[in-house]
């Protein structure tokens, strides 16, 4: 049996979410820009122009997505009151148990979905949709490696790392 005690900060929230959509922070201002560029050049702007009001206008539209990115998940961290309680994981062959401060669940390796784990996370999808976030900084090298063993053994759908 894996125990591991875990507590999620905003900050912790805030930089897995930034860096999950980091492509999406990027690419959503870069394709109004190149709207806003093919309509500069279609209304014969010069090129110094089109460059100048093109660089103003993906400053003012990353920062836009940044801040009610922001306030976004400040909102949804704030909302949900589980995710902010210490909790203490039990990982077993058979099952996994979740013990916070206001609640108590355990759920069979047969109903996950699927699990993730990248760099810092272990990810725990009971659906498509839902999932666990694991914070690793709580876990010893031992302990990982004996997860990832639990997680293959039971023949989950996962993307676990190699380290």
């Amino acid at each position: 049996m894996i125990t591991v005690k875990t507590h999620i900060t905003f900050q912790d929230f805030l930089i897995f979410h930034l860096k999950s959509s980091l492509v999406r922070l990027i690419a959503f201002p870069l394709m109004i820009l190149l709207f806003f560029i093919m309509k500069q050049y279609a209304d014969d702007y010069s090129e110094k122009e089109i460059w100048l009001s093109a660089s103003m206008w993906l400053v003012i539209m990353f920062v836009f997505v940044v801040i009610r990115s922001f306030f976004r998940l400040k909102f949804a961290f704030k909302s949900n009151k589980k995710i902010q309680e210490y909790i203490s994981y039990n990982f077993t062959d058979e099952k996994i148990q979740m013990k916070g401060e206001t609640f108590d669940e355990d759920f069979t390796w047969n109903s996950i979905y699927k699990v993730k784990e990248n760099k810092e996370w272990f990810l725990i999808y009971q659906s498509a949709e839902t999932m666990n976030m694991v914070p690793k900084k709580f876990f010893t090298k031992d302990q990982i490696s004996e997860l990832r063993n639990v997680i293959r053994k039971n023949n989950i759908k996962a993307k676990l790392r190699n380290d």
